[in-house]
């Protein structure tokens, strides 16, 4: 009787402990979590991708656009809204930790100042993701159904009949960039 007791009180205990173990590896992960997703969000805003001195014309020419911080619906963009994939969160995990390597290396090890923004211009959907545009603009297709206009300038988009990306067609996100870019050029 007194050995049936033992192991029950022991069972008991076990159980208590592994729900204690449980919770605290639910707390750890949700507190993980939150850190995670804050420092993500603190990663991701002209204010920190605008502390490095090479991209202070991108951040100004991105607060004089409609995406920006010439917004008439108070709703901005993040760089990362543009400049990261949507299509899965592991990509753009990836990608962020990549390209944030390369631009901390660049800014500060190898030099940017030889970089040619003027070029890489030239190149901007290699660097703008068609899945952040459709992130905010998901009732896109659907709404060009309805005007006609929109319709016909979007379908072979749609319809994959053409392969240029949003970015080919509408020149948004940075307004003014070469007025920017050459306000830097002088102060050299």
């Amino acid at each position: 009787m007194q050995f049936k007791k033992r192991k029950r009180r022991s069972v008991i205990v076990r159980l208590c402990a592994l729900v204690v173990v449980l919770g605290f590896l639910g707390l750890g992960s949700v507190f993980v979590w939150m850190g995670m997703d804050t420092a993500l969000h603190q990663t991701s805003g002209q204010a920190f991708c605008g502390s490095c001195h090479s991209m202070k014309p991108m951040q100004a020419s991105f607060l004089d656009d409609v995406h920006g911080g010439k917004s008439t619906v108070g709703v901005q963009a993040l760089c990362t809204d543009c400049h990261l994939p949507h299509d899965s969160y592991i990509n753009y995990l990836y990608v962020k930790a990549k390209s944030g390597a390369w631009d901390v290396y660049k800014e500060y090890i190898a030099g940017a100042e030889d970089v040619d923004w003027v070029e890489k211009r030239k190149h901007a959907n290699r660097y703008v993701y068609d899945s952040g545009c459709l992130k905010c603009h998901n009732n896109l297709e659907q709404g060009s159904e309805l005007d006609n206009k929109q319709f016909v300038a979007h379908k072979p988009y749609f319809q994959k009949t053409v392969s240029k990306s949003c970015i080919d067609c509408h020149d948004v996100g940075h307004k003014n960039l070469m007025f920017h870019l050459q306000e830097v050029g002088k102060s050299k």
